[in-house]
């Protein structure tokens, strides 16, 4: 290779809260009745208002392999954010494994949706260059289909990363044991990549459900 690359992924959230509803409690307090006619009747209130708050965090949001380049005489490497055996035919080196991590530290469940900025082409260039994306529960249940469920989510392997949102968790649980989701990365490097730093931006986006 005529220079070095040098690959890493930063992470941005985009909050699109659909409806900020604000449930409200009443506690009624009312006085007994006397049966004795022209005794009057007191009622007391008491209001309060819970807020909903639809947030979720990057607790990992940044990956970079940094430089490297494709071993002499291969076609391509392959570049993961998985613990072990994160880089084949090359020589970067990943600096943090285990993915980017999504927590949802809302009081909301929330539908997440995940977008690239940028194509594989675009982002990485050569002769068939790869870009894909897998997302995970880290905490059982954290992510859960319209009913409630498991199945039918496109979690737990590889696929291609899209520059169109795609929603991976109609329901984003908020709760403190199952609030949180990882996004590992695939990348193909051709041998004939253009040389420079290659960047592109994650986004996540959520909606109150």
């Amino acid at each position: 290779m005529e220079d070095s690359k040098k690959l890493l992924i930063v992470a941005i959230i985009a909050l699109v809260v659909s409806m900020l509803s604000a449930w409200v409690s009443y506690l009624s307090v009312s006085t007994l009745s006397s049966k004795i006619s022209g005794f009057a009747s007191n009622t007391g209130e008491a209001n309060l208002t819970v807020e909903s708050s639809a947030a979720v965090n990057f607790t990992t949001d940044f990956i970079d392999w940094g430089s490297g380049q494709v071993d002499v005489g291969q076609t391509y490497a392959q570049l993961t954010t998985l613990e072990t055996n994160n880089v084949t035919n090359g020589n970067w080196t990943l600096q943090t494994a285990g993915g980017l991590r999504i927590e949802n530290i809302g009081n909301v469940n929330v539908s997440l949706n995940l977008s690239v900025g940028k194509t594989a082409a675009q982002f990485i260039g050569g002769t068939n260059p790869g870009y894909q994306w897998n997302v995970t529960a880290v905490e059982a249940n954290a992510c859960l289909n319209s009913t409630g469920g498991t199945g039918g989510l496109q979690l737990g392997t590889f696929i291609d990363t899209t520059t169109s949102q795609t929603e991976f968790c109609p329901i984003f649980q908020f709760v403190n044991t199952a609030d949180e989701v990882r996004i590992d990365l695939n990348i193909t490097v051709p041998y004939n990549a253009p040389p420079g730093a290659k960047t592109d931006t994650i986004t996540a986006t959520v909606t109150v459900v």
